[in-house]
Parts: structure tokens; sequence; C-alpha cells
């Protein structure tokens, strides 16, 4: 039997939002301006995998119909971001009937639609996370979670968006498809 140092507990394992439970989440933001604005940074966190500080990197390419994460700048702030532009590739939030979800995200980026405060790259997941600590939906997620051995946070739209992406490969046949 191994023994774990006194202060170190095990990691937890990020848990992977089910795509009702980011509907849900979505349909309790209150419908104002602020509401607007957090729903649309987690429409787009959920459908292509972003962290919270890559929200503001976002451009859109080949006549509006693409969506591009920015080149990195150099610096320390940026350095999980790759130094090439990427395109992003979307999977869509499904409702319980199996529908995909359009929320005309890259039409809405390519308006200029705000997304709320994200205050500098390293406090983008910080501001999110606090805005969706004050919602009872958000509680719930995190304590199904935590039953689960994992943890809800802001990481948690990338995760649905990883497991969504390789449940796609697997049942088009298709393993080449990298995240």
């Amino acid at each position: 039997m191994s023994k774990q140092p006194k202060n170190s507990q095990p990691k937890s394992s990020i848990y992977a939002l089910q795509d009702s439970e980011i509907l849900e989440l979505l349909a309790a933001l209150p419908q104002s301006t602020m509401g607007r604005r957090y729903g649309f940074a987690f429409q787009l966190m959920a459908t292509y995998g972003l962290r919270a500080a890559e929200l503001r990197y976002l451009q859109v390419r080949n006549q509006e119909s693409e969506l591009w994460l920015r080149a990195r700048r150099h610096g320390a702030e940026h350095s999980f971001r790759s130094s090439e532009s990427c395109k992003l590739e979307a999977v869509p939030v499904v409702n319980i009937d199996g529908i995909p979800q359009e929320w005309n995200l890259v039409a809405r980026v390519a308006m200029g639609e705000r997304l709320p405060p994200l205050g500098r790259d390293s406090e983008a997941s910080q501001h999110l996370e606090s805005y969706l600590n004050d919602r009872p939906v958000w509680r719930e997620v995190q304590k199904k979670a935590l039953r689960f051995g994992e943890q809800a946070m802001m990481n948690s739209f990338r995760q649905r968006y990883a497991c969504a992406a390789h449940n796609r490969c697997d049942t088009d046949g298709s393993t080449d498809t990298q995240l």
C-alpha cells in the first residue's frame, strides 16, 4: 500500500460537462446584457473547446465562414497558446433529442458581439468561474462532479469538447482527429 505525504491530496480530475448541463446552465443565466455576454462565452467554450483566456484571440476568416484562434504573442502570459494560428472545429452541443444547437457563433464573432469582462489572460478563468459560482445550477453540477471524484471548473467546457470529439471519432470510424 502506497502512502501519500500528509499535505498532499489526490488531484481530482476535471469533470466533462454534459450537453444537458450546458443547456440548463445557459437557460438559467439572466436575460440581461451581462447574462447574454457570459452565455456567449460559455457557448464558444463548449462548442470549440476553448480555454477562457483564448476567447479574446478569436478571428473569423474565409468569407466569415471559419473561426480561428490567432497566433500567440510572445510572453509568459500566452505560453499555453501555439505560435501559429489554427482553425477551430466545432463540436456542437446537442439537446436531449440529439439536435445540434445552432448558436451562429462564427457570425456573432464576425459581428463583434461582446464577451463579458475577462481581465488579463491569467484571470479570465477566475472571472468566468466567479460569475458561475453565484448560479444554483452550477453548484449542482459541482456537487455531481464531486460524487464522481471530479471537479467542475472552467476547463470542464473544454473537457466536454474533448470527450464529444473523441466520441464522434469513435462513431464515424475516424481516429486521426487531434484536439
